[in-house]
């Protein structure tokens, strides 16, 4: 007897929602909170993994002041493991659109189980991660030396919002640690052009 394999559109919406609730729980501990000994209401953790998972930028809170650092890793992280998922399903997409995948994927996308054939999503998948880690650690290294040489920030301070809102611009995350996102710098071509090239590679 063969075993089916599940439809990729299942594992998919699976994995989505595996991780909201990783990411629902560890936002609702104590050390995900700014204010020591206390802890974020289910509802305002769900929508806030809700929302970085699936990178809509939309917040019940302000990121910067309610949730901790280490609230704030979490977060990032989620919109990071978010759109590399979206990107890499994009990037099979239109390779299969624009007829770039082997015959045998082709078929196998017709098969019964919709399935791609795993050597091609492995081989995707590493050309989107390599991408992302370079593209996001140059515009972080830029947007580090800019808040610390332009902002006199600290440099333990310049490099994490960086690091921050290098990963949110590419993954269209929409997140940003300060409460006005990046208002303060609307006039700063140094600020904006690094994050308005990683949202457009991304």
């Amino acid at each position: 007897m063969t075993s089916r394999v599940a439809h990729p559109a299942v594992v998919l919406a699976l994995s989505f929602l595996s991780v909201i609730a990783l990411g629902t729980m560890l936002l609702m501990l104590p050390f995900a909170h700014a204010q020591a000994g206390e802890s974020a209401p289910f509802l305002t953790a769900l929508f806030t993994a809700t929302s970085a998972v699936c990178v809509t930028g939309l917040v019940v809170v302000d990121t910067g002041t309610y949730w901790s650092g280490t609230g704030q890793t979490v977060i990032m992280g989620l919109f990071q493991i978010g759109g590399f998922g979206m990107m890499t399903s994009a990037t099979l997409m239109g390779l299969l659109i624009s007829g770039q995948m082997r015959i045998r994927t082709r078929l196998l996308l017709q098969a019964e189980t919709h399935s791609l054939a795993l050597g091609d999503v492995k081989s995707v998948a590493k050309l989107v991660l390599k991408v992302t880690v370079v593209v996001e650690l140059a515009m972080a290294l830029a947007l580090w030396l800019r808040f610390a040489l332009g902002y006199g920030m600290p440099w333990g301070d310049a490099a994490w919002h960086g690091l921050f809102h290098s990963i949110s611009a590419f993954n269209n995350a929409g997140f940003s640690t300060w409460g006005n996102s990046v208002m303060a710098y609307s006039g700063d071509a140094l600020v904006l052009v690094p994050l308005m090239l990683a949202i457009v590679i991304g």
